[in-house]
């Protein structure tokens, strides 16, 4: 087993705050990537909503998510040296592969975990997307921000 990415928040503040911190970046990503297109300052104002912004910052940090990625053996002996039980994991992809990539929030109660074959940088990938998705976007929506 070993992890990729550099954030596993603790608790929802942790969380909150790591999500304000990207925000910045989020635009600046967002501002030299038009600039790369050449967008003038009409193009930038019209197509550039905050909507994009709000993507590129959910996008960012998800991607810095750290995510454990091991056989399905050291999952489940992770599982059982946690505070988590079967029923916190939400699980995707095939029950007939042997690898798995998971992500857990202590203070959502939960585990995402996303099973894979042969692309453990693409089952992180889509494991952050979906621990975003199935959690932190709700606590963070829901919050205001």
């Amino acid at each position: 087993m070993h992890t990729r990415g550099t954030f596993a928040p603790e608790t929802r503040t942790d969380a909150l705050e790591r999500y304000e911190e990207v925000g910045p970046v989020a635009q600046v990503v967002v501002r030299e990537a038009t600039k790369a297109m050449e967008f003038d300052a009409d193009e930038y104002d019209e197509r550039v909503t905050p909507e994009v912004v709000q993507t590129a910052r959910d996008a960012t940090f998800s991607e810095l998510l750290a995510v454990h990625v091991g056989d399905e053996s050291e999952f489940e002996a992770w599982l059982a040296d946690s505070q988590f039980d079967a029923e916190d994991v939400t699980r995707i992809g095939s029950e007939n592969v042997e690898n798995v990539a998971w992500h857990p929030v202590p203070f959502a109660d939960t585990v995402v975990a996303a099973t894979y074959q042969d692309e453990p940088d693409a089952a992180a990938s889509t494991l952050r997307r979906n621990a975003f998705g199935r959690v932190y976007r709700e606590e963070f929506y829901a919050s205001g921000r």
